[in-house]
């Protein structure tokens, strides 16, 4: 009774013991605590930029084919709200759960690459659009693969341990994920979307791997190949009845090209040179009037370029810049390394696909028909990469969870 007494008499005074001055107190964050409230507004904001270039770059060609302005804006944003909806779910379930589920679901992605042979939707002489039986609703499944395949590389990579900074094991991460290319590449005629499944895979071990000089030497291997390729093809006439080749000599000389490829690289360019610094305003684009194919989707960056001018361009980027490096705070701060890794994967696929589609729309690389993230129009996009989101969103989330603060009692 009187230890009792004399407790309650020092929590009353305020005074505690050293000993219960040190006792650890787990603390129980608020909701609002457990996500990075920056990163979600950063990401509203880019969602809702992308749904207004929608509309203003789709509105003509929409009006045209559908006798409705907003066509395209109101499928955008159905599937940008069915993205957030999974995306929240995603972000509640703990993600070491797909851990466990990594190998099935990089199986079930190959396989539904398989479904474009009996379902296929062709377009532009391709089938990379799987049409769903006894409805008007289709997807990619590379879309889906690309996710897959960042859980499958930080799965295998998780697995193996320090043994991935062997040979033998980047070659057990790279080998399983060749087929997904390959399929991807054969299956669908859908060259960008292999070039992404690799880069994510390669970055991915670049950062795993202690070995640098390894990577720099693949690097470099790999740029002289393809200069060699482009030099080759250049000077030879191999672009004659093979549009890949077209596209390379259409990049080279695309004021010299006959081909369609190069009709939309010279009005993409026009497009950028024509809205300047300040832009010519919000709708006043002219390239997307007839003359700039996929307006809305492929090319979305000129239309902002010329409508909003560098100005636009740069801020968009920036928003871009500043999500990777939210996202580079919250693998920095995870400790498990399946975690880390799902962050980096997604790091990486956000990054090379907005390299990658500002690099065709300004003619710095051939044209590979890529989608700029949260921004064009398309789907099978929005909704996966919202998800990936929610993958980071859920390492946030329980980065705080597992984080003990020490409390005075």
């Amino acid at each position: 009774m009187a230890e009792a007494r004399t407790y309650n008499q020092r929590r009353r005074s305020g005074q505690n013991s050293p000993e219960e001055v040190r006792r650890p107190v787990r603390r129980r964050y608020a909701l609002w605590e457990q996500l990075d409230l920056s990163l979600i507004l950063n990401l509203l904001i880019i969602m809702g930029f992308g749904l207004l270039m929608v509309y203003s770059a789709s509105s003509y060609s929409a009006l045209r084919m559908f006798s409705e302005q907003a066509h395209f804006f109101k499928r955008q944003l159905l599937w940008d709200v069915v993205g957030l909806v999974l995306g929240l779910v995603v972000v509640f379930v703990p993600y070491g759960i797909y851990k466990k589920f990594a190998l099935v679901i990089y199986l079930i992605s190959l396989a539904s690459i398989f479904l474009v042979i009996p379902f296929g939707n062709e377009s532009h002489g391709a089938s990379r659009w799987v049409v769903i039986p006894g409805t008007k609703l289709q997807f990619q499944p590379s879309e889906i693969v690309k996710i897959a395949i960042i859980l499958f590389v930080a799965f295998m990579i998780n697995r193996l341990g320090e043994s991935v900074n062997t040979l033998q094991g980047m070659a057990l991460v790279f080998v399983p994920t060749l087929p997904a290319m390959a399929l991807i590449f054969g299956l669908t005629s859908h060259l960008s979307s292999a070039l992404i499944v690799l880069g994510i895979t390669i970055m991915m071990l670049f950062i795993s791997c202690r070995d640098y000089k390894f990577f720099l030497g693949v690097f470099i291997l790999l740029g002289l190949i393809a200069a060699g390729v482009c030099a080759y093809v250049a000077s030879s006439d191999l672009s004659e009845g093979n549009y890949r080749f077209g596209r390379i000599v259409a990049w080279l000389y695309p004021e010299l090209s006959t081909d369609e490829t190069a009709h939309q690289i010279l009005n993409s360019l026009y497009a950028i040179g024509n809205g300047g610094f300040w832009g010519k305003g919000l709708g006043q684009s002219v390239q997307k009037i007839s003359a700039l194919p996929e307006p809305h989707n492929d090319f979305i960056f000129a239309i902002i370029c010329e409508e909003l001018g560098a100005f636009g361009a740069i801020v968009l980027v920036l928003l871009y810049v500043l999500l990777l490096f939210q996202m580079y705070r919250v693998a920095r701060r995870t400790k498990d390394r399946f975690g880390f890794l799902l962050v980096v994967g997604v790091m990486a696929h956000i990054a090379i696909q907005v390299v990658l589609h500002i690099a065709v729309n300004t003619n710095s690389m051939p044209n590979t028909g890529v989608s700029l993230p949260f921004v064009s129009y398309g789907g099978s996009s929005a909704v996966l990469l919202i998800v990936e989101m929610g993958l980071v969103l859920s390492v946030q989330r329980q980065n705080v969870i597992s984080e003990s603060d020490y409390e005075t009692k």
